[in-house]
């Protein structure tokens, strides 16, 4: 795997701090969007504890030491059976931390349906558009924010060849 972090010279880049709530049995697909995320100026963040486990994602969003600006679900067969994803994601969508929204971009990792409170919403199928289409997509819905839209090209640090 590779490693690597964001080149300091361009910190004063938009770094969006994003959470990746995922089932145990998702653990592969988030740690591998963890690693490429941190090429493209996004700061992720997963807790290798199971969602699944009865874990309050809405008091690690509220308590977090820097704002969250997505949640970036791994929507699987696994997970959609989880109390976090029924429960979380809608507290979520519904309320505000420190007076603004959180934005929620699921990531779909299997051919499961979305839950019928996420089906209106966008979603990333990286099973039916496949890792690099996928992945390119949810890296520039990151990056736009209300009042600032990134040219993806420009903001990317340069890389190896994606992990297969």
């Amino acid at each position: 795997m590779r490693s690597g972090t964001p080149n300091p010279a361009k910190s004063e880049v938009f770094q969006p701090h994003i959470v990746i709530p995922y089932n145990y049995a998702d653990h592969e697909f988030a740690s591998k969007l963890t690693a490429e995320l941190r090429y493209d100026r996004i700061t992720p963040w997963i807790d290798d504890v199971d969602m699944s486990a009865g874990v309050l994602l809405v008091s690690k969003i509220a308590n977090a030491v820097r704002p969250v600006d997505c949640i970036v679900p791994a929507v699987s067969a696994a997970s959609v059976g989880s109390s976090w994803v029924e429960h979380d994601l809608k507290l979520i969508l519904a309320r505000t931390f420190n007076g603004r929204h959180v934005r929620v971009l699921p990531a779909r990792v299997d051919g499961c349906p979305m839950p019928e409170f996420l089906s209106s919403r966008p979603f990333f199928d990286f099973q039916r558009s496949g890792w690099s289409a996928a992945f390119d997509e949810l890296v520039i819905a990151i990056h736009e924010r209300a009042d600032q839209k990134v040219e993806l090209p420009g903001s990317r640090l340069s890389r190896p060849a994606r992990l297969t």
